[in-house]
């Protein structure tokens, strides 16, 4: 949540400087917004090739008497692969779970106790 935040809030800044450069015909604040504008957008456009270039080639295979597909570990690439099989990485997830209590509620949800 929180890098979409900051991304939200950036754009937002540098629009507002835009703006007032524009409304006070600072060439200053409009060159500031046009190149942070700029570097704003290309990092997120390869933020976005980055996510499909890791991701490309996993795709699910249609298994016999499930609704979901099957995905396999090996389909995607070597850096996701290796993150995702860390253990330092499923240690943070554990941590999550746990702080997020889920498996109380779910027991809850359930019936036990």
């Amino acid at each position: 949540m929180w890098p979409l935040i900051r991304i939200g809030v950036s754009i937002m800044v540098v629009s507002l400087a835009g703006f007032v450069g524009a409304c006070y015909q600072n060439s200053f604040l409009i060159y500031l917004y046009l190149w942070a504008m700029f570097i704003i957008i290309a990092t997120l456009l390869g933020f976005v090739i980055f996510a499909y270039a890791v991701t490309g080639k996993g795709s699910g295979q249609p298994m016999m008497n499930r609704a979901y597909l099957d995905y396999s570990l090996q389909d995607y690439s070597g850096w996701l692969s290796d993150r995702v099989a860390s253990d330092s990485y499923w240690a943070k997830i554990g941590s999550c779970i746990r702080d997020s209590r889920v498996q109380k509620d779910e027991q809850k949800y359930w019936g036990r106790s």
